[in-house]
């Protein structure tokens, strides 16, 4: 994964939502410390649970953060599927 490039949507998308990295910090309980580093691209692992977080938090979608789109919308749901009835 392209950290530097992470790094970079990452601040984006924060400055866009009007958070600060202490307030993205309080919201998605990752220290402050740790946001600084991976908008800098320092940071070079990270849990997918901590990713979910950022992502879900700043509105966008994870692959939008990794690079692999260029549209920060996060999917639409997909609707649950339906329980067939029962028959005779």
């Amino acid at each position: 994964m392209d950290m530097a490039g992470f790094g970079k949507r990452m601040r984006e998308q924060r400055k866009q939502c009007g958070l600060t990295q202490m307030e993205l910090a309080r919201r998605t309980g990752i220290i402050q410390g740790d946001i600084s580093l991976l908008e800098r691209g320092k940071k070079h692992a990270l849990w997918a649970e901590t990713l979910e977080r950022l992502a879900a938090t700043l509105g966008c979608s994870l692959d939008y953060l990794m690079g692999r789109t260029d549209d920060p919308a996060p999917p639409p749901k997909r609707p649950r599927p339906r329980k067939a009835t029962p028959v005779g």
